[in-house]
Formats: C-alpha cells, structure tokens, sequence
C-alpha cells in the first residue's frame, strides 16, 4: 500500500512539472533597439527614436524592464513589471517605478532628492522573437509639481506709477550702492521693455503639464520678415493704454499663435525650491546621433576662454550644474500670477568667472580705437557711448560696478 501511495506521488509530481510552462524563459534578454526594428515605443504619446530596451523576465509573472535612454533626461530607468501571457509567443507588460534622482540635459549623475520627483510608468507587448512594444509616461511627483500645473499667459499689462513702468513681461532691475551708476537702473529698466516687446512678438504663453512638458503658444518669422535687431526691437514697445495707466504689449500678428505639442522637447519640475528647466538634447538635435552636445568643441571654448583670462575652473563648475540639473531659476507664485527670474545671487558665479578677462578687453578696445577703418571707429563710438551711460570708461571698469550693485533682477511675469 505504501508503495502505491509513492507511486502515484511521483507520477502526478512528474505530471505537474510537465505541465508547468516555461515559455517565459524564451523572451530575449539581450538589448533591444529601433536600429533592429524589434522596438517600437511613445514617450507620452509621442513616437521615439531614442534608446533602447533590456527586458529581463524573472518567473512568469515578472519582470525588470530597463530603458536605456529613452526617458527623457535619465540615462537608465529600471522598472518590475508584473507580467501576463496573452498568447502562445508573447506576454503583456506594466509595471511603474518613482524616481528619487532628478533629470539632466546630458548623462551626468544628478542631485538625489529626499522624495520622489518623477513616477515613470509603462505598459505593453513582448514577443518571444523579440519584438517590443511599449508605452512610456511620465508624471511629476506632487512636490515637484506644487500648484504650477496649468496655462500661463505673458502678462502684457504693465501698470504706470510716476510716469513710469513698474513691471512689464521682461523686467530688469539693477540698483546701486553708488550714485555714479545711476544712470544704469533707468537703462535697465528701458531695455527691459524693449525685450519684453520682442518676447510677446515671439511668445504667448506657455503650458506646464503634469507629466513634466513645457508646451507654449509662439510665433515664427521668416528671416527675411525679422530685418535688424533695432527694428525688431523698436517696432514692439509697449503702447500706453486709453486710460494712460498702462502699457499694453501687442504683437504685430494679429493674435495668430502656432501651439507646440508637449512632445517631450522641454521639461520642468520644482526641486529644493526653485523652477527647473530641462531641455532634452536628444530630441531637439538635428544631428543623427541625438547628441547636439560637442564635447570636443565646449573643451575648445574652454581653452579659448581661458587665453583671454576667464576664470576656467569656476565657469566649469557652473555649467555642470547646469547640465547635471538642468537651468534654475526662482520662483514666485502669487494667485493668478507666476515670476520666474533670476538674482544677483544666481548671477554672481557667471559674472565672476568673467571678472578676470576685463583688462584683456580693455586692450582689445585700445586696438580698435587705433583702427582707421570707419566702421571700426562707429564701433568704438557706440560702445563709449554706451559706457559713459553706465557710467565707466572702460570694460575693466565693469568690476567695480557689480560690486557696487545692491539689486539685480532679470525676470519673466506670467498670469492666468
């Protein structure tokens, strides 16, 4: 009798294991990519050329799906997916994964946050052969979206206080410590309304959308429709409103915007307090390769920086932030209202790191001023007359006035 109960033991455990399918173990384990044909994926909806996929099936059920460069911003994201067999030579896929690194313009190792700051999430179709399909989307964590989330319109109404703006789309302030450079803040203050006109020529607005796109509504130009650079800024100043209390920024087209898709070419997320922008080199380079980043030539204008006395190891330190995090700007959110902008304090490393090649220009200027060509000496005649606005006589000059500078402020205003 023991014999028997053995004996049909092994015989329905040895049944089980021939029933047991390990198709699973089929599924290619070896890189995936466009180039073979085998991968075809969206980032957000949006078709992609860009990377490739390793999909490592761990039991019937699971599996580790690693996207190579296909996120837009993160070299490599791993994801556990649960798996489901929907035919005899393919499984569904979906899994999701939060991310606590923060995205980069190129592949560097970007600052860790203490909390999630983008949640990537998949789903789609494996063959055993090989062939891939899958759907990719992004979406910021809650923290690393605040309440941004939505349109934002250039502000184009800037109130009149005293005869004079105190605001205005593009917004420059610079203050200082001593009266000679008084002349400078009105300067500021001008030129600020003439970008501001040339901006809301070109943009409207933008869209910050959950999933980390910045989309916006713009305007092109034909090149032979922009003309030179005083035109294009002369003809958008501001107009004084019927009320005589604003200045009312148009635009010389009629309200007619073009709308650029959220196609993953420009990315933002919030993160210790600031708003950054990321651009995505891959998708917005021309080049073949996805890679519009010459390393070759940055190395070279670093070398060429550094003959004129630029201060070389503090402008690097700068730029790989920037390239590790992307481009930060603070922020003020108010209702209705969105300031993004930058501060002396943000402009301090840049401006000094090019402290040091000031007096390499002053002699520049003294051999221009030498030349008897005419448009040499038109060119010499306007950069003095600009100086003498700011109130210096030459470049090396620049030193002491950003010393002297209590405020700078460059700045973008938005409203709903």
């Amino acid at each position: 009798m023991l014999c028997s109960l053995i004996c049909t033991a092994l015989f329905f455990s040895s049944c089980n294991k021939e029933g047991t399918d390990e198709t699973w173990k089929t599924i290619p384990q070896e890189e995936i990519t466009k180039e073979n044909g085998d991968l075809h994926f969206s980032v957000n909806g949006f078709e992609s050329d860009n990377g490739s996929v390793q999909f490592l099936a761990k039991s019937a059920t699971a599996a580790d799906v690693i996207l190579n460069g296909v996120v837009p911003g993160y070299d490599k994201v791993t994801i556990n997916a649960s798996l489901t067999k929907y035919d005899e030579n393919s499984y569904t896929f979906k899994g999701e994964t939060a991310l606590m690194d923060g995205p980069s313009i190129i592949t560097l190792k970007s600052t860790v946050a203490p909390s999630p700051i983008y949640v990537v999430s998949i789903y789609g179709l494996i063959e055993i052969g090989g062939l891939v399909n899958i759907n990719i989307f992004t979406s910021l964590s809650e923290e690393s979206r605040g309440d941004l989330v939505g349109d934002w319109n250039i502000d184009r109404i800037a109130p009149i206080v005293n005869d004079a703006p105190t605001e205005g789309p593009v917004w420059l302030t610079w203050t200082f410590s001593d009266g000679k450079y008084s002349n400078a803040t009105a300067i500021a203050q001008y030129a600020g309304m003439l970008l501001g006109g040339m901006l809301t020529d070109y943009l409207d607005g933008i869209s910050l959308i959950e999933n980390g796109n910045i989309a916006a509504n713009y305007w092109k130009y034909n090149e032979d429709e922009v003309g030179d650079i005083s035109s294009l800024l002369l003809r958008n100043m501001p107009k004084v409103d019927d009320s005589g209390k604003n200045y009312i920024y148009g635009n010389t087209h009629n309200d007619q915007w073009l709308t650029s898709h959220a196609s993953n070419y420009v990315f933002w997320c919030i993160r210790n307090g600031l708003f950054y922008v990321i651009p995505n080199i891959a998708n917005l380079s021309d080049d073949e390769d996805g890679d519009s980043i010459d390393m070759d030539s940055l190395t070279q204008a670093f070398v060429s920086l550094a003959a004129m006395g630029v201060d070389i190891k503090a402008l690097k330190e700068q730029i790989t932030t920037i390239l590790k995090n992307g481009i930060a700007l603070k922020y003020k959110h108010d209702g209705d209202t969105l300031k993004l902008y930058v501060d002396k304090t943000m402009c301090d490393p840049f401006v000094n790191a090019f402290i040091p090649a000031l007096p390499m220009l002053d002699k520049a200027l003294e051999e221009l001023a030498k030349s008897e060509d005419e448009e040499d000496q038109a060119t010499v005649q306007m950069i003095q007359m600009v100086f003498s606005a700011l109130g210096i006589e030459k470049p090396s000059d620049f030193k002491d006035m950003w010393n002297a500078t209590k405020s700078f402020q460059i700045e973008l205003n938005f409203t709903m």
